[in-house]
């Protein structure tokens, strides 16, 4: 059964990443292209986590993966820096 407090926990989560891509894509002029496509979406466990940690999951294309591993690689190069 599933727990109504993780399952809305999970889609927050998977509302706010939404709208923080949809920035980051607009300030980038990639807005048009896949604006309505809904990237997020939330489970509320995993088989392969542990039970109680509500989760998220990205469907993102290719290109798109790509630019959000190169920018989550800058920022932790830009962490160790400080």
């Amino acid at each position: 059964m599933r727990d109504p407090e993780l399952v809305s926990c999970a889609q927050r989560a998977a509302a706010e990443l939404e709208r923080a891509w949809g920035h980051w894509r607009a300030g980038r002029g990639r807005g048009a292209d896949g604006a309505a496509e809904s990237v997020a979406s939330y489970v509320a466990h995993s088989l392969d986590h542990p039970w109680g940690r509500p989760r998220v999951v990205l469907g993102l294309d290719a290109e798109d993966a790509r630019e959000l591993a190169a920018l989550l690689e800058r920022q932790e190069i830009g962490e160790r820096v400080w």
